[in-house]
């Protein structure tokens, strides 16, 4: 449930062409299901679906794609065929009826997410927006640097909320908090509790500039004013610190210079 619902009127929209996918899953049924998904939403368009690592692989070899929803039990040489026929810059969602996979185990394949079958919309919705965060970062121009760091590419987070695309300026973000299957995400102007995983959230946020400080708690660095007591100054909250990053948090703190802050 929403405390309040975040909208930038100087917010712009979105007006990148929507990513091309290709689905595939043996099962005739889920790769219906998954398309039907992908065609749901405005920022993603169905490139093909296909029942057969044979008919996708020979569409990567004549027409690229941007995301790619690969079954985990594809059989090995196939799978490792159709990463290679894609693009470097394919992103990848892997689904699965297994709950307990590891994603991290093929972080270096481009998957970058996870759907557990049968799919939920609501979950198919969450990875989307992260997709969308990713192109938005992958267009993002360069920007000057400005003191120590250069300022980052990602400017902004895309989240789902009210079956609504909302666009989350970073520059505006103090910090994000775990609360169990939710996330509170407070900036410079409200708070914001929402329906979503606080990893799923925090993994998007660009490094150095954000720090996990403790186990529930991301900051935005530049907007800390203070290290006391074993706490963090930020906005108007006191963050309690790991003691075992104290020193790391202290360095990153006087040493960060976050959009020209």
């Amino acid at each position: 449930m929403l405390s309040s619902v975040m909208r930038y009127s100087s917010a712009a929209p979105v007006q990148a062409a929507p990513l091309r996918c290709l689905v595939l899953d043996s099962d005739p049924g889920a790769a219906a299901a998954l398309a039907a998904c992908v065609q749901q939403i405005s920022w993603l368009a169905l490139a093909g679906s296909y029942t057969s690592s044979t008919q996708a692989l020979a569409h990567l070899r004549t027409q690229p794609v941007d995301v790619l929803f690969l079954p985990i039990e594809l059989p090995l040489l196939a799978g490792f065929e159709i990463l290679r026929s894609a693009s470097n810059n394919s992103s990848v969602v892997l689904t699965s009826s297994f709950p307990d996979y590891n994603l991290q185990r093929h972080g270096t394949y481009g998957v970058v997410d996870y759907l557990l079958k049968p799919f939920c919309p609501a979950r198919f919705r969450q990875i989307a927006a992260r997709l969308r965060t990713q192109q938005h970062t992958a267009t993002a121009p360069a920007s000057p640097s400005s003191g120590l760091l250069a300022q980052p590419c990602v400017t902004s987070l895309y989240l789902w909320m009210n079956q609504q695309l909302v666009q989350l300026h970073m520059a505006d973000l103090l910090y994000m908090e775990d609360l169990g299957g939710r996330t509170r995400i407070k900036t410079l102007h409200q708070e914001i509790i929402i329906e979503e995983p606080f990893t799923t959230l925090a993994s998007q946020l660009p490094e150095p500039y954000f720090l996990r400080v403790n186990p529930t708690c991301t900051v935005a660095l530049g907007h800390a004013t203070t290290v006391a007591d074993d706490a963090l100054a930020v906005g108007d909250r006191r963050i309690a610190l790991d003691a075992a990053l104290q020193d790391e948090i202290l360095a990153r703190v006087f040493q960060t210079s976050f959009w020209g802050a």
